[in-house]
């Protein structure tokens, strides 16, 4: 797409929700984008062009639509507009043959029907946006719950970009001073670089990369759903507590322990956000191959946890602290039978899944705890694109420390610099090849 369209030619699409609504948008941007929209429109108000963003009410008169359809136009001048281009929308009633053929009126008047993405791929062709940027209007479109929109949200306000562009023009800084001891070696007026304290700067710089690549790793999963694990001993009540969280009977209960051996994973919604909740097999001393297989896969789920639940009662033994970490929270079950927890025990959080007792709260504490736990996350689909990059950039700007510390030509440092720079203009798109634009966008709808 992003090779095969000319970007100069002016483009039209409906921009709203397919099917019936109130009110429906015919979004055409480019040069003449003005002139094709106001064919055929008689303004309630005539005046000159404007000058500014403009809202123009009035009606239009097309052949074949009778009576004349009451519309508004609004205006916007560039380079000041979301596609950096001349603008027009028009917001009509939300029939769908009514959209249609005003659509089909851009389209005769010299329009060209928009790709998947063109208005935002234009967008960000005209440096109004960057790609993560691009990214997370996607992401705003796709957002399943408050948590996806949030993250998009916090993407499209510069939350990725921003600490990314500020660590580009520290590194453009660098280099241009190393750059500079290349050019004027012989100078006397040109201070050496203090190698040390440069080379520990790199290392930070490094780390900060290391801290958002694990942030983005986050939401590699398909789904984008935070996986939270049900862990604990045989009898422990975790089969009994993730059908009452489901609110559903999605797992086998029975008195007798052991009775789970695969690991169950089902999509739960907790005070708005939707986590994938995994029971798994009790933690034990495994006898046999079946047992042995459960064990493993209880303990792979817990490993890949964002958040444990580690469940004990009355009847089954607790899992020792030193086996927990800081995903975890500690859950007293079947307080119906053998009430709250002992003294020792009292941050626990307590349920009874018989009786209902703690289920809200712990759904609320469950949230909160992912939410503590995330900090600054990506629009889902950027960080499968930008992780290696990061981690490309993370790698060269150690190797260009290194080079520092041991004495190495400033050449060989300016190299690794500019190897950094790369990889982030690759996450950032200062840098990027058409078939990732092409794969970034062919995901949006028409329209975007």
């Amino acid at each position: 797409m992003s090779s095969a369209f000319d970007p100069e030619e002016p483009i039209a699409a409906t921009a709203s929700a397919p099917g019936p609504g109130l009110r429906g948008i015919v979004r055409v941007s480019g040069p003449g984008a003005w002139r094709i929209a106001l064919v055929g429109f008689e303004a309630d108000r005539p005046g000159p062009p404007p000058t500014r963003p403009t809202l123009v009410s009035g009606r239009y008169r097309l052949p074949g639509l009778r009576p004349p359809l009451p519309a508004e136009i609004t205006l916007w001048a560039a380079p000041r507009t979301y596609t950096g281009q001349e603008l027009a929308e028009i917001h009509a009633p939300g029939s769908p043959p009514l959209l249609d053929r005003l659509l089909a009126h851009c389209l005769e008047g010299g329009a060209r029907l928009a790709q998947p993405g063109e208005f935002t791929l234009r967008a960000f062709l005209s440096g109004r946006i960057d790609l993560t940027r691009a990214e997370a209007v996607l992401g705003v479109i796709d957002a399943r719950d408050p948590r996806r929109l949030d993250a998009a949200l916090e993407q499209l306000a510069g939350g990725l970009a921003g600490p990314i562009d500020a660590l580009r023009d520290r590194l453009l800084d660098l280099l241009a001073h190393l750059e500079a001891d290349l050019d004027f070696v012989d100078e006397a007026d040109v201070d050496p670089i203090a190698r040390a304290v440069l080379a520990d700067r790199l290392a930070r710089e490094a780390e900060t990369l290391d801290d958002l690549t694990a942030r983005l790793g986050t939401r590699d999963r398909i789904d984008g759903n935070p996986r939270v694990v049900l862990v604990g001993p045989p009898n422990a009540g975790k089969s009994r507590l993730f059908n009452a969280l489901l609110g559903d009977d999605h797992a086998i209960v029975s008195p007798m322990a052991g009775t789970t051996r695969d690991y169950l994973a089902a999509p739960c919604r907790c005070d708005g956000l939707v986590v994938e909740l995994v029971d798994t097999a009790g933690v034990e001393a495994a006898v046999g191959p079946i047992a042995s297989e459960a064990q493993a896969q209880a303990a792979a789920e817990a490993a890949r946890a964002d958040l444990i639940l580690a469940c004990a009662s009355a009847d089954s033994p607790a899992i020792e602290a030193s086996e927990a970490d800081d995903r975890t929270l500690r859950i007293w079950t079947k307080a119906d039978r053998a009430g709250p927890p002992p003294d020792e025990r009292s941050t626990w959080l307590v349920t009874s899944a018989q009786a209902g007792t703690g289920i809200d709260a712990l759904r609320v504490a469950l949230a909160s705890a992912i939410r503590g736990r995330e900090g600054e996350q990506a629009a889902t689909g950027t960080s499968a694109r930008c992780r290696d990059s990061l981690a490309g950039a993370a790698a060269a700007i150690r190797d260009a420390a290194s080079a520092m510390r041991s004495g190495a030509g400033d050449e060989l440092i300016a190299f690794e610099l500019r190897t950094a720079l790369d990889e982030l203009g690759q996450v950032t798109g200062a840098i990027v090849a058409d078939d990732v634009l092409d794969r970034i966008f062919a995901r949006f709808c028409i329209g975007k």
